[in-house]
């Protein structure tokens, strides 16, 4: 689970503080909102979806339900670092504009503008998964740009500064080399802010903003303000890797291996069982174990690791997206092998 999968579910996440429609105005409609938001964030996808079908059944025709597929759909994928569920995410993309489109109560509100830019912000971060740029670029710009028209024409969605807000952080962080330029500003600080405010004012985004500024705390060179946020996160949701993941980044960059490790071995006794596993997130442990193995002397441990990472059978897509992984793994075996041959 990666700086990705928070960030998109930043944009899962930024629904309006105050309801406008029914999909608000009714308490039960709410909490089956927050219900399956919870589920997702808690990787019970399956739960997720029959969440969906009762909130289905309750509002029939409203674009929230679509999007809340679409959603979960995307976070599941993310999660398990696949593209597998690719039709039914497109299925229920179509749908959910379709709805927005044909509801005259989305018409020029807020309202309307947070579902178009959330659906943009999911389609722009699957053409960057494939490595589609531009498109990814122009399809994200239009996103923030609904987001941003949200909350000028109502400030009350205080949920949308999320999206707004990690923009804007991850634009300048783009620009860095460039952003003592007069034109290109650095507005890293200011996206930082927003964020806070929709973990502070938020009513849906709450626990996703926490678990997106941990991550950019990490980017940010502040692993303790991650550890923080991580841990503050796990008390609501215990056992959540989008937490577990940040909790054990922050602690091996601040050099707490010991913590880093623990953590680590967690997340890989989540993963390793699951039916719909192709390795890519073992691998990334492997490595990190295999390092931290290898901080503490422990050739022979640390090797364990590294041979673990490279008896997987990996598809293509995985081979080539964890192609520096796998040469660092195969560096590390040659390494530890001559080290075990001198003791």
């Amino acid at each position: 689970m990666k700086k990705a999968l928070v960030i998109l579910l930043g944009l899962l996440l930024a629904l309006p503080a105050f309801g406008k429609s029914a999909a608000f105005e009714d308490s039960t409609a709410r909490g089956l909102i927050s219900k399956a938001l919870t589920q997702t964030f808690m990787t019970e996808y399956e739960a997720a979806f029959q969440t969906a079908a009762t909130l289905d059944r309750y509002l029939p025709g409203h674009p929230i339900v679509p999007l809340l597929r679409v959603g979960i759909y995307h976070c599941q994928m993310l999660d398990y670092e696949d593209m597998v569920d690719m039709d039914s995410f497109n299925f229920q993309y179509n749908i959910a504009w379709s709805e927005i489109d044909k509801q005259d109560e989305f018409n020029n509100r807020a309202e309307g503008d947070l579902y178009r830019g959330i659906l943009l912000g999911f389609r722009a971060l699957q053409y960057q998964r494939v490595g589609q740029w531009w498109p990814a670029v122009k399809v994200g710009l239009k996103s923030v740009g609904y987001l941003k028209d949200c909350l000028k024409k109502d400030s009350s969605f205080t949920d949308a500064y999320l999206g707004v807000g990690t923009y804007k952080y991850w634009a300048s962080r783009a620009t860095d080399f460039i952003n003592w330029l007069p034109f290109i500003p650095d507005q890293k600080d200011e996206g930082i802010a927003m964020m806070r405010i929709s973990m502070e004012r938020g009513l849906f985004g709450k626990e996703i903003s926490r678990s997106t500024l941990a991550w950019t705390m990490l980017d940010y060179s502040k692993p303790s303000e991650a550890v923080r946020l991580s841990l503050d996160g796990l008390k609501t949701y215990p056992g959540s890797r989008f937490f577990l993941w940040s909790l054990a980044n922050a602690y091996y960059k601040m050099n707490y291996f010991k913590d880093a490790e623990r953590i680590y071995r967690q997340i890989w006794n989540s993963i390793v069982l699951l039916p719909r596993n192709n390795y890519y997130n073992e691998l990334g442990i492997c490595r990190q174990m295999a390092f931290i193995d290898k901080r503490f002397n422990r050739p022979k441990e640390a090797l364990v690791w590294v041979e673990r990472g490279l008896s997987k059978p990996l598809d293509d897509d995985v081979n080539k997206r964890r192609k520096k992984t796998l040469e660092v793994l195969n560096a590390l075996k040659i390494e530890l092998e001559n080290q075990i041959k001198k003791q």
